[in-house]
């Protein structure tokens, strides 16, 4: 699994808790919790997610773009070379991408090949990415791993609004409900509300909702994806609902919003 995430990096999903994870600061500043420890991770900098790790924004106010793979370790031809590696290499999982930016590189190509498969497209794929992980310890061999970090002192709150805003990226599909979140973190709802006023400025259903909509602007730049899959995908109950809260909060129907964009980069799109 795969992908670019506009605003967080998330929690690693649940159906994938058994999965590392590479993540790479495209833009903004991130948190890597692990073990109760929270180290920065500025933009420009690689960073590989144990299982038990997470990637927050540093700033729940502030939006990070990240890119992300998820990868089975098991799966890996060079498995053993590499946890060995890793080992050696705990708790600076961390490098600092080069001046040619050659870890993007590689990730940005990973992306297009699976974006536009073609034959062989999964091989390279795979070669791509254990290039990636390559060179990833070739540069903390060589001296990029970052190891003056000093973990960051969050308080309780802190760490558990992280949780929250984690927990609601990666369920943000779901049928999501505040009780449900604040059943993740063993709070109770009245103290979600607290924390989410408190870090955001919003109550939790408020975020809860902008983040929806805000993925419903990117995913109706693309015209591939019908207004009720988006609905669908993106937890909403159904497409009324989600056109009525989209109208809300951007001014005009999902339709407009999609002719008016696909419009403005000289697409043109057959009514749905």
């Amino acid at each position: 699994q795969a992908g670019c995430i506009l605003a967080q990096a998330e929690e690693n999903p649940q159906s994938y808790v058994h999965l590392f994870r590479v993540n790479y600061v495209v833009r903004g500043e991130a948190l890597f919790l692990i073990d109760d420890q929270a180290f920065p991770v500025h933009a420009g900098h690689a960073v590989i997610i144990p299982p038990r790790g997470i990637l927050t924004q540093a700033n729940p106010k502030e939006e990070v773009e990240t890119y992300f793979i998820n990868f089975d370790v098991s799966n890996l031809t060079m498995r053993d070379e590499f946890m060995t590696r890793l080992l050696e290499w705990f708790p600076f999982y961390q490098v600092r991408d080069n001046e040619r930016q050659i870890l993007r590189y590689l990730l940005e190509r990973i992306f297009d090949e699976a974006a536009q498969p073609q034959l062989g497209s999964s091989l390279i794929v795979q070669n791509l990415f254990c290039s990636l992980l390559i060179k990833m310890v070739r540069m903390a061999q060589q001296g990029e791993s970052v190891r003056d970090l000093q973990p960051v002192t969050l308080s309780s709150t802190r760490y558990l609004i992280s949780r929250a805003v984690s927990y609601v990226y990666q369920h943000i599909g779901d049928h999501l409900t505040v009780k449900e979140v604040a059943d993740s973190l063993n709070i109770s709802e009245i103290y979600l509300y607290k924390l989410f006023k408190e870090h955001t400025s919003q109550s939790p259903q408020n975020f809860i909702l902008e983040y929806r909509l805000h993925l419903a602007q990117e995913y109706l730049s693309n015209p591939d994806f019908p207004i009720k899959v988006i609905a669908q995908q993106l937890g909403f109950a159904n497409a009324d609902y989600f056109s009525a809260c989209f109208h809300k909060y951007a001014g005009c129907s999902p339709s407009v919003y999609r002719q008016r964009l696909l419009s403005s980069n000289g697409m043109r799109l057959n009514p749905e």
